[in-house]
């Protein structure tokens, strides 16, 4: 008389080759692994489908959390922001680029727009006449653009300034002196 490999009250041990029809239930019977079709695989907890593989590739369909190191050697797609918390800090990548986080006091967008210059101008000329005229001070703001001379004899006739502007964080403030 050939031995059955499992019982049902006890157990057994199988040495072959194991072939399941349909799905095997870990746990009880809505959590476990279920074949959703030739080749893929579905992960199930209480009823609720939480993910799935296949030859190509491991899909998570709930919350995933990873207690040691997650490494993607060929690249990584997020659908959505990205969190980043270590050290009781915290940074998120968000989707238009731009990256919040503490060490900026908010968005590095704006920490750039207001410390960094991010244009220049030079405002409307100013002309003085220098030869036998009152010339031009040195004065905070202002830069000389232009000399010249206005009739052809050897000495200079006028000059030209105009006020240095920068721009920070949209607004345009004058350039002062250091």
């Amino acid at each position: 008389m050939q031995k059955i490999a499992l019982d049902k009250r006890t157990g057994g041990t199988v040495t072959g080759a194991l072939h399941v029809t349909h799905s095997v239930n870990v746990g009880d019977v809505d959590s476990g692994l279920i074949a959703n079709g030739d080749g893929s695989v579905a992960f199930y907890a209480q009823d609720l489908k939480t993910g799935e593989w296949n030859k190509d590739r491991l899909h998570w369909v709930q919350n995933l959390e990873v207690g040691g190191k997650l490494t993607a050697n060929g690249g990584a797609t997020f659908g959505g922001n990205v969190t980043v918390s270590w050290g009781g800090r915290t940074t998120t990548f968000h989707e238009n680029g731009d990256v919040v986080g503490p060490l900026w006091g908010g968005a590095l967008s704006g920490w750039l727009n207001n410390t960094f210059v991010r244009d220049i101008r030079l405002g409307h000329i100013q002309e003085v006449q220098i030869w036998k005229g009152p010339g031009y001070r040195d004065e905070p703001s202002h830069v000389i653009t232009g000399v010249y001379n206005g009739n052809g004899d050897a000495y200079v006739d006028f000059v030209q300034r105009r006020v240095l502007q920068k721009d920070i964080n949209g607004n345009w403030i004058n350039v002062w002196f250091m």
